[in-house]
């Protein structure tokens, strides 16, 4: 069994008892109870606490051994428990309204203390949200941002990606235990997340994820961030949700500007018009985080002549396509692609629309 003592088990019992009534948890630490003295109140202490009648039963029948069950399950599948007082609880959460008492943690614990940029936009992220990250993320996760998002398909899945393939940090939240990593379409890309960063939930491990849990997930991946950045929102979106709580912690929100024919636009115009802050370049990002974009002057000198032409034919704001270069370069397609792909890989042309454009970087 994980190595708990008396008050830690303690405090994950009482968070099992309470996770699903935090009235009634609020309540509890408003009057300033100690968890130790939870455990002793009678059932009419606990019913005027607001917990329900089959929670006073199961707090006087299972006591805080509850936790018992859960520090195996913790200690059999390498999950973490980390407490509202250890040194690795993320810096910025326990700030928020209704903090959680603890987390569940997989991954790499040296990420909860770094800096963290939280991404957000529609599941049905577009190309025009995929170039967006293109040229906003990668800077960002070599000056040492660590990216957030919630692992779902779109926007999500597309930030976690970069964050893997710039070699940066990201941390997936949940919404829901541990146990059930959501959502289960996007297997291959959580893998990847658990082994190279890591994933948060604050729901106990057999907790599946249900609708209503993830605008209660949504404040932790705004709480934890100093920004959170919204790309393709629609309306009406948990998108809209986690920029919303993130204003209510005081946290920075960026939005990309989108085109005003497209539903996936307006979320993120609307909250331009409220007044968040125009996310254009990396460095619109990185000066929320007294940071500059990293020099790229490596790369450049480790370009060949040939790459070296191609990069001063890509247009920063203009795609060209591949008959354009070729015609204009005289290499052959083959070569040209090739080129291309290792400027791609160099972070110094994004493929965009079916052409290629020169990434700016600042």
């Amino acid at each position: 069994m994980a190595d708990f003592n008396e008050e830690q088990l303690k405090r994950i019992s009482f968070h099992l008892l309470t996770f699903q009534n935090p009235k009634a948890r609020q309540h509890v630490l408003r009057h300033r109870v100690k968890i130790s003295d939870f455990f002793r109140l009678q059932p009419r202490e606990l019913e005027l606490t607001g917990l329900f009648p089959d929670e006073v039963k199961a707090v006087r029948e299972r006591n805080w051994v509850a936790a018992e069950k859960e520090a195996a399950l913790l200690e059999k599948n390498r999950i973490a428990i980390i407490f509202s007082d250890d040194e690795d609880f993320p810096p910025g959460l326990s700030e928020i309204y209704d903090p959680p008492d603890l987390i569940y943690f997989i991954g790499d614990r040296t990420l909860l203390k770094k800096s963290k940029l939280a991404v957000v936009g529609s599941r049905r992220g577009s190309a025009y949200g995929q170039a967006a990250l293109n040229r906003l993320l990668p800077d960002c996760c070599r000056a040492g941002l660590v990216i957030v998002s919630g692992m779902a398909f779109g926007i999500d899945s597309m930030a976690h990606r970069i964050a893997l393939r710039e070699e940066g940090g990201t941390i997936g939240i949940n919404a829901g235990g541990l146990l059930h990593l959501n959502p289960p379409g996007n297997a291959a890309l959580i893998q990847k997340i658990v082994e190279r960063g890591g994933i948060i939930s604050e729901f106990p491990l057999n907790v599946t994820p249900r609708p209503f849990l993830f605008p209660i997930r949504n404040r932790i991946i705004s709480g934890i961030s100093r920004a959170v950045l919204v790309v393709e929102a629609a309306m009406r979106s948990g998108s809209l949700i986690t920029a919303r709580l993130a204003l209510e912690q005081n946290r920075e929100v960026l939005a990309v500007p989108g085109n005003i024919d497209s539903s996936l636009s307006q979320g993120t115009n609307r909250l331009l018009q409220q007044g968040a802050k125009l996310a254009a370049g990396p460095a619109d990002l990185l000066e929320e985080f007294g940071l500059e974009a990293p020099l790229h002057e490596r790369e450049a000198a480790s370009l060949s002549p040939k790459e070296r032409e191609i990069l001063d034919l890509c247009g920063d704001n203009e795609v060209k396509d591949i008959d354009f270069l070729v015609e204009q370069l005289g290499f052959s397609a083959a070569e040209t692609i090739s080129l291309l792909m290792g400027l791609v890989l160099k972070n110094l042309v994004a493929e965009e629309a079916g052409g290629y454009r020169r990434i700016v970087h600042g």
